[in-house]
């Protein structure tokens, strides 16, 4: 196995990152390698196949594919090069289009580890310092405790919960905010398990629920599949009268959403 077959397997298989952070860390291998376009070629059919559910890899990949068939060695640098600033840019519109709906917030709470989120409170931290983010831990792989250590990081404040106590917490919250795995062309989002019962939560508590995302994750998709994953990451019991689920995605309707903010 090549070292660029490794470190693209480490980034296939890891299931803490975001859909936006796993094309960010695809490009910069790919940006890496980039005088070596035979081993981004060979990646495509792999990551088509194994991050197929994922639309802003999708998106992504399409766009890449197309500039390699191209054969434009220039043209493909550029797209490589000015990912990373394009990104910013859109990180930047979404936080001022959401900054100008909820303004005086200070207390927000989310859900899993997105790309997005995180770079929308980093702009946030940046104009107030006051503000002060709940992490639920989302289960079964604990993406919110990584997000939450993100969070430390760039110092902002943290509130770190288990999922079961999103309840407890809404009274104390100004709105809460998600990333999006995807769009569906009705409108509704697909996002981290978990993310459903927050909008919910929302509703109850009369708290805005929204979706930042930028405009890559729209899909052209009507529906959305549950798909199962390995139970043993929930459960390693087996017993012939139990049967555990293990679903890491879930489809919010539109009409729980407040706003979708994009860029």
């Amino acid at each position: 196995m090549t070292t660029f077959s490794k470190k693209l397997g480490q980034i296939i298989n890891n299931k803490k990152l975001g859909s936006s952070e796993l094309v960010r860390k695809l490009n910069e291998l790919f940006w890496s390698y980039r005088k070596n376009k035979q081993f981004i070629e060979k990646s495509i059919p792999v990551i088509k196949k194994e991050l197929k559910h994922f639309t802003v890899v999708e998106n992504y990949i399409k766009e890449l594919n197309s500039i390699i068939s191209s054969k434009n060695e220039e043209k493909l640098n550029k797209f490589l090069g000015n990912y990373s600033k394009i990104e910013i840019d859109k990180y930047e519109k979404i936080f001022s289009k959401l900054i100008e709906q909820i303004p005086r917030a200070s207390n927000v709470i989310t859900i899993s580890r997105s790309g997005t989120v995180l770079n929308v409170l980093k702009l946030w931290y940046g104009k107030n310092k006051k503000l002060k983010v709940t992490v639920c831990e989302s289960r079964p792989k604990y993406e919110g405790k990584f997000f939450a250590q993100d969070l430390i990081k760039n110092r902002i404040k943290v509130e770190f919960i288990t999922d079961a106590m999103m309840g407890l917490f809404m009274q104390k919250v100004d709105a809460a905010i998600v990333g999006a795995d995807s769009v569906l062309k009705n409108g509704n989002v697909i996002n981290k398990t978990g993310s459903k019962s927050l909008a919910l939560l929302c509703k109850e508590y009369k708290k805005p629920f929204y979706v930042v995302t930028i405009r890559s994750k729209y899909s052209n998709k009507k529906m959305f599949k549950h798909q199962k994953e390995n139970p043993a990451e929930v459960w390693q019991k087996k017993h012939k009268n139990l049967n555990v689920q293990n679903i890491y995605f879930e489809e919010i309707e539109k009409k729980f959403i407040t706003k979708i903010v994009t860029d």
